[in-house]
C-alpha cells in the first residue's frame, strides 16, 4: 500500500477498535451481557474485521485506478508537449528558411558583378591558383559553396564550369528537424531523438517545404513503437554504400569520444557519442547499442543516474543481449531500494545469457535476500505505526495493544481478541 492509503487503513482500524472496546465495557458495566451474548459479541467483532479487510481491498482497487488515471494523464501531457515542440521548430525553421532564401538571392545578385560569360576563363584560372579566395563557386556536381570550401574538395572539382546568374537556379536543400521530443513515453514508445535526414531536391523537382516534412514525421511516429523503428523507416530509400559510410563515420566519432572519456572530458565524450548516434543507421543496431551504452557511462561519471538508466534502456532496445550494459543498468537500479526488483531482473537476464556467470548468480542470491529484508523492514515499520496509534486510542481506558492478541486464520484473515477475556 502507498503511505496515504496505509494511514487511511490505520485510521479505520483505530476507529473500529475504539468502537469495540467502548461497546464491550458499556455492556459489561450495565450487566446486560450474558454468556450467549458474549459469544454473539465476539462473532460481531469477527464480522467487523472481515468488513475491514473488504474495505482494504476496495482501497487497493481505488489506488490502482488512480495510478492508471495518472499514467494516462501523463501520456496525454507528453503528447501535447511533443506537438508544442514540433510547432516551435516549424516556426524556427521557417524563419531560417527565409534567411537562407535571402542569402541565396543576395549571392545571385552579387554574382553579376564578378562572374560573367565574358570573364569566365579568367575566373577559372583564379580559382585554380587560389581555390579559397572567392565568395562562392560551383563544383562539378553543381553544389554551391560560400566562403572557404571544404578540405575534401581539391582544385580539380572546384572548376567554375558555369557562372551563377539570375537564370541559374541553385540547388536548395530542405531543412532538418532535430529535437529531443520525449524523455520517457512508456516502455515501448518513442523515447529518444526525432531526426529527419537532409533531403536534396532532385533536378527539375520542387523543394518540399519544411512544414510538410515535419507533418510526415508526426504521421510516421503514430505507426512506430520505438525510435529505432522510426530510423529504419527513414533509411528505407538509403543505399547500402551510404549506410556503410555513415556507420564508418559514426565509428570514427566513437573513437574520438573514447579518447575524450579516457582524458576525463565526459561532457566532450558525450557530444561525440551523440553526434555518432545522429548519423549511424538503425540497421547497425549493435553499433548504436554500444553508443547508447557509452552515453550511459558518461552520465554515470557525471552522476546523472536517471539519464544513465534511460541511455541503458535505449541500448538494450537495440541489443537485448548486451551484457556490459545490462550489468551497468543493474548496478544503477541497485542504488535505490525502490528499484531492487529491476536490478534483480537484469541479473537474472545476465545469468540466462551466461549460466557460467558466477557474479550474476551471486547477485541474484544477494538481491533476493536484500528484497526480503527490505520488505520485512517495511512490514515492521507499518506494524509499529499501527501499534503506536492503538496505544493512543486505548490509553483513556487503561489499556494498551499488549492487552490484545492477534492470530492468523487458515483463510488468511486476522482475528484480534483481548487476552484473558473469560476471567
Amino acid at each position: 500500500l502507498e503511505t496515504a492509503c496505509l494511514y487511511e487503513c490505520i485510521e479505520i482500524y483505530g476507529m473500529c477498535l475504539f468502537k469495540i472496546v467502548r461497546r464491550y465495557y458499556r455492556d459489561r458495566l450495565s450487566g446486560s451481557m450474558l454468556k450467549s451474548e458474549d459469544e454473539t459479541f465476539l462473532t460481531d467483532i469477527e464480522n467487523e474485521f472481515r468488513q475491514l479487510l473488504l474495505k482494504n481491498d476496495e482501497l487497493n482497487k481505488l489506488q490502482q485506478e488512480k495510478r492508471e488515471k495518472e499514467f494516462q494523464a501523463g501520456k496525454e501531457k507528453l503528447k501535447e508537449e511533443l506537438v508544442q515542440l514540433v510547432e516551435q521548430h516549424l516556426n524556427e525553421n521557417e524563419k531560417q528558411h527565409a534567411v537562407r532564401e535571402k542569402e541565396v538571392l543576395e549571392m545571385i545578385e552579387n554574382s553579376k558583378h564578378f562572374i560573367t560569360y565574358e570573364n569566365l576563363d579568367e575566373k577559372i584560372e583564379e580559382a585554380l591558383e587560389s581555390p579559397t579566395d572567392f565568395n562562392y563557386a560551383l563544383d562539378l556536381n553543381g553544389n554551391m559553396f560560400k566562403g572557404k570550401p571544404l578540405e575534401k574538395y581539391n582544385k580539380q572539382n572546384l572548376l567554375l564550369i558555369k557562372p551563377v546568374s539570375e537564370e541559374t537556379e541553385p540547388l536548395i536543400y530542405s531543412g532538418k528537424v532535430q529535437e529531443k521530443c520525449m524523455e520517457n513515453f512508456g516502455e515501448s514508445k518513442l523515447d529518444a531523438w526525432l531526426k529527419l535526414q537532409n533531403k536534396p531536391a532532385e533536378n527539375g523537382s520542387s523543394v518540399k517545404c519544411l512544414k510538410e516534412l515535419c507533418n510526415d514525421v508526426i504521421d510516421k511516429m503514430e505507426n512506430v513503437d520505438s525510435v529505432e523503428e522510426f530510423f529504419k523507416m527513414e533509411e528505407t530509400n538509403m543505399d547500402e554504400k551510404t549506410k556503410l559510410e555513415r556507420q564508418q563515420e559514426a565509428i570514427r566519432l566513437k573513437i574520438d569520444g573514447n579518447a575524450a572519456f579516457r582524458d576525463g572530458d565526459f561532457a566532450g565524450a558525450l557530444r561525440h557519442y551523440t553526434d555518432a548516434l545522429k548519423i549511424c543507421p538503425a540497421s547497425f543496431a549493435s553499433t548504436r547499442s554500444v553508443l547508447f551504452g557509452n552515453r550511459a557511462a558518461c552520465y554515470m561519471k557525471m552522476e546523472k543516474y536517471e539519464e544513465a538508466i534511460k541511455e541503458c534502456n535505449c541500448s538494450v532496445e537495440c541489443d537485448s543481449n548486451y551484457v556490459k550494459v545490462l550489468r551497468r543498468r543493474a548496478s544503477l537500479y541497485e542504488m535505490q531500494e525502490t528499484t531492487l526488483e529491476k536490478a534483480l531482473d537484469d541479473y537474472k537476464r545476465l545469468y540466462e545469457i551466461d549460466p557460467a556467470d558466477s557474479e550474476a548468480a551471486r547477485s541474484v542470491t544477494r538481491l533476493s535476500r536484500a528484497i526480503d529484508v527490505r520488505n520485512e523492514k517495511m512490514k515492521a515499520h507499518a506494524f509499529d505505526t499501527m501499534k503506536e496509534l492503538g496505544n493512543v486510542l486505548l490509553q483513556p481506558f487503561g489499556l494498551s495493544t499488549d492487552d490484545f492478541q492477534c492470530t492468523k486464520r487458515p483463510d488468511g484473515t486476522v482475528n484480534i481478541e483481548m487476552k484473558n477475556r473469560h476471567r
